[in-house]
């Protein structure tokens, strides 16, 4: 029986520092880069700017913003904008790439193995004592082989360009519409590749053959998680507003979007197999470390359609309201100066992407992908929570698949439920005294308890194309508020 296995990291002091825009030093330079002019990595050290943080700053962050307003005519606005947005640094503190290489960090675990209860007296050692002497020990770590991180040492600031233009027209007292084109573009966003895969080819038969490591020659026969300034995304939308201003105790607002936002490089610590978003199958490694093109597509929030309305009605019942000007304290009391306030949504799917297991191994920080051989999309009526979409038009490869270690299907190819969701709550303020008072507030989420269905497996294997979860079922809570 194997019991609980321990983990220790050997690492010194490590504060960053903020050097230049882009370019962090570690206050102890304990980190190091590889240098692809060298072919080494190299470690911080005392000296210019370079020499501390191993990235050479981008000095060239220039970021314009201008925006207008014009009216053409009585109760016509036109508005537009247009500005540049930088991103100066990336996986900074616990994150950070170049403190996570050798000698500055050092994994090493031990196994307690028996099959007897486990007590003090079995621990492998006590951190009172200290660590052994030799158990986090750099001659252990076969330095060929051990997984590396780098970036690139011309790293540049990610930035984003936003921009809009719209329309807005009051079409009758106290209400206006909006219609807006509203977009951005970016540039230079963070990505991940493995900078040393294996190489491949093809035997007579067609079968891969997987064969030494890029960089072998260089003695670096592991992996090298290295961060580029090379992905890239676009955002474009049509956004309308229906506004109703605050007219006979009534204020609406309706907004609706359709939009679109691809991109070849996701979020990496929001994607799937990062715990923090839903697994639509989007991953921060690419399916080829030397082909991103193929990673671009709908980013994993994309939502094609949005529409929200959302209000405050003060109810036309009670002194000083409509209705109910002479109530008795007691109707007033129990009936008089209610609110409602509803939030109703309704928006579609998140993008999908289908992956399969490992076949070919050609080193890590990449993703398999099956081929596509049909649409894989299934009509309305013909879609359930055991078959969301058609699972028959993905082939995954495998060790037989001839000529191909890269499925064709791409990302963000098919769409998971969309969602349907009424909030509301009802709201009253009582008068204790002219100087205190309280609020009584009734709150409704998914009032209609309606089932809004969870992404479907997109995983070749048990589960594929299955939904097995929902968001939360109607949820009321009752809250009361003192006001001074």
């Amino acid at each position: 029986m194997r019991l609980p296995r321990h983990t220790f990291e050997n690492r010194g002091r490590s504060e960053v520092d903020d050097a230049a825009p882009g370019s962090p030093r570690e206050r102890s330079f304990q980190w190091a880069n590889f240098d692809a002019a060298t072919g080494k990595f190299l470690t911080a050290a005392k000296g210019d700017l370079y020499q501390q943080a191993l990235i050479h700053p981008d000095r060239n962050d220039f970021a314009p913003r201008i925006g207008f307003a014009y009216s053409p005519a009585s109760k016509t606005v036109v508005r537009g904008a247009y500005g540049i947005f930088y991103n100066h640094a990336n996986r900074l503190g616990r994150e950070g790439l170049l403190g996570f290489n050798l000698p500055f960090i050092i994994l090493a675990d031990s196994n307690i193995s028996g099959s007897q209860n486990l007590n003090s007296s079995n621990a492998i050692f006590r951190l009172q004592d200290g660590i052994p002497a030799g158990f986090v020990d750099i001659s252990r770590v076969n330095l060929t082989s051990v997984a590396r991180k780098a970036q690139d040492p011309n790293q540049r600031s990610p930035y984003v360009q936003q921009y809009s233009f719209g329309v807005q027209r009051e079409i009758m007292k106290d209400t206006v519409l909006d219609i807006s084109y509203v977009g951005n573009h970016g540039v230079k966003l963070p990505s991940f590749r493995n900078l040393n895969p294996n190489t491949y080819s093809f035997n007579s038969l067609g079968l891969p053959v997987v064969g030494a490591r890029e960089l072998s020659s260089l003695g670096f026969n592991g992996d090298i998680q290295i961060l580029e300034n090379l992905g890239r995304s676009n955002y474009n939308s049509l956004q309308v507003k229906f506004e109703r201003r605050l007219s006979k105790g009534l204020t609406l607002l309706v907004s609706y979007s359709y939009g679109k936002a691809l991109t070849d490089s996701v979020d990496h610590l929001s994607t799937s197999g990062a715990g923090n978003g839903v697994d639509v199958g989007e991953y921060k490694e690419p399916q080829d470390p030397h082909n991103r093109r193929a990673e671009y597509g709908p980013s994993e929030f994309d939502i094609t359609h949005r529409f929200v309305l959302s209000g405050v009605w003060q109810l036309p019942f009670g002194r000083g309201r409509a209705m109910g000007k002479n109530w008795s304290r007691p109707a007033e009391l129990a009936l008089g100066g209610w609110q409602f306030s509803p939030i109703f949504t309704w928006q579609g799917g998140l993008p999908l992407t289908i992956n399969q297991t490992q076949i070919v191994n050609i080193g890590g920080e990449r993703r398999f992908r099956p081929n596509r051989i049909a649409n894989g999309t299934l009509p309305s009526d013909q879609r359930t929570v055991d078959r969301w979409f058609d699972t028959s038009a993905f082939v995954p490869l495998t060790n037989a698949t001839t000529n191909q270690i890269f499925g064709n299907s791409g990302v963000g190819i098919l769409r998971g439920p969309g969602m349907v969701n009424f909030d509301f709550n009802l709201a009253k303020d009582f008068a204790v005294t002219e100087r205190i008072g309280m609020q009584f507030r009734a709150e409704f989420f998914n009032a209609f308890n309606h089932t809004n269905f969870g992404v479907p497996g997109v995983t070749i294997g048990s589960g594929f194309g299955q939904i097995v979860s929902a968001a939360d079922a109607r949820i009321i809570q009752f809250a009361l508020k003192l006001k001074f």
